[in-house]
């Protein structure tokens, strides 16, 4: 079982730079106050921004507090802010978890309403890695399997994330484009299969992580409690102000939210029981041969000398 506590997001980030990058020096509120407001981006449009972005009419952008923080943004109608406004209350769930994911929001600049997300530098996309095997890659994406299962975030493939060296040499995975979330439809839409762990979906084509279901043998409740905890810790009232907020441009933000609210609520409930009803608690101990049949020869030769 892995020694590294992921719950300890500054911890296992390690250095400063990368702290700053993922909002790790903050807490929660602070980052709520921080993003929640109108204009504390500014468009810079002679920003450099990643070839993916710019073919999508995505332009630079900077924090007017702090320049040193990059941003890619796009202008969006109105009546397009759904979408990207349950994203926002994913990467905010994320974030309160303590799950490392990409800063993305919904705000207003000058007036004009566009999505955000934060660059995230010298990174490059979990896409060709060796994550299978790599223990430290693989706890976080079985760990991320959590959060994808709560918001509904289907097609979840290792171009969804991207992967951050510290100066330790840790491996830090980040969760990205949170397009495919869906906090709307009734209930949990996604089940677990009641015979042997796994997942059971409406839409057959798409995955909720890169893993495989055999890649979750072996784990613990102790092991999913690092990000259990922080979703058990999640209040209804605390839910409906961070929904009102990240949906305040749409005009049924107030019924949006109650729907949102009680939905996620449902799923962790029922995500965390069907976890522990498939995991045990703690890892059963395990007997060494080699040395239980040393001791069964101990045993005997000392019995034969009395």
């Amino acid at each position: 079982m892995t020694s590294t506590n992921y719950a300890d997001v500054k911890g296992f980030l390690h250095d400063d730079e990368l702290i700053r990058l993922l909002c790790a020096d903050r807490s929660y509120g602070q980052l709520f106050d921080a993003f929640m407001g109108d204009d504390f981006l500014s468009v810079d449009k002679s920003m450099k921004v990643p070839f993916f972005a710019e073919v999508r009419d995505y332009v630079g952008a900077v924090e007017r507090a702090d320049a040193r923080a990059h941003w890619i943004v796009k202008a969006i109608d109105a009546e397009d802010i759904l979408a990207p406004a349950m994203g926002a209350i994913c990467f905010f769930l994320d974030f309160f978890t303590h799950t490392i994911s990409a800063p993305t929001i919904i705000t207003r600049i000058d007036g004009e309403l566009y999505k955000a997300t934060r660059v995230i530098t010298h990174a490059e996309q979990l896409t060709g890695a060796n994550y299978t095997d790599i223990p430290q890659l693989k706890e976080q994406l079985v760990l991320d399997l959590v959060n994808r299962w709560i918001y509904g975030d289907e097609d979840r493939n290792p171009n969804n994330y991207m992967i951050r060296y510290t100066s330790r040499n840790d491996q830090v995975i980040i969760a990205i484009d949170f397009s495919n979330v869906d906090l709307l439809h009734p209930g949990t839409k996604i089940t677990g299969n009641p015979k042997a762990f796994g997942w059971e979906r409406s839409e057959k084509t798409r995955y909720l992580t890169p893993l495989k279901v055999e890649h979750f043998q072996g784990y613990t409740m102790r092991f999913f409690d690092m990000r259990f905890s922080g979703f058990r810790a999640v209040g209804k009232k605390m839910l409906l102000d961070l929904c009102k907020a990240c949906l305040r441009f749409h005009p049924d933000r107030v019924k949006l939210s109650r729907t949102m609210a009680d939905n996620i609520l449902q799923r962790i409930d029922y995500v965390h029981d069907y976890f522990a009803g498939k995991f045990p608690r703690d890892a059963a101990a395990e007997k060494d041969d080699k040395y239980s049949a040393m001791g069964d020869t101990f045993t005997r030769i000392y019995k034969e000398k009395r």
